[in-house]
């Protein structure tokens, strides 16, 4: 049976991340998925091609309540230092 839930997509530089997940611990974010070494383009140029690499976090969130203080809380880390914060609607079978 497919559940619906919130999916979480953070995308920072790999030396950020640490600073995420202090973030997402404040907020008893717990599960998450960091995918290494990403590269792609987008409004600011490319990334990837260079020394510092990005990283790709995931987050499945069952209750929508955490987004709106998760997403003011790593909003200053954003304007900081730059990246990307994306939610989305999706499903995913409950096991």
């Amino acid at each position: 049976m497919l559940e619906s839930v919130k999916k979480i997509e953070i995308i920072v530089s790999d030396p950020e991340v640490p600073s995420v997940l202090k973030v997402l611990k404040k907020h008893e974010i717990e599960r998450y998925t960091i995918i290494n070494n990403v590269s792609g383009c987008g409004e600011h140029g490319c990334y990837g091609d260079d020394l510092i690499m990005n990283s790709y976090i995931m987050i499945i969130c069952p209750n929508p309540d955490i987004i709106e203080p998760l997403s003011k809380a790593i909003q200053p880390l954003l304007n900081k230092l730059g990246g990307i914060f994306i939610v989305n609607d999706a499903q995913w079978i409950a096991h």
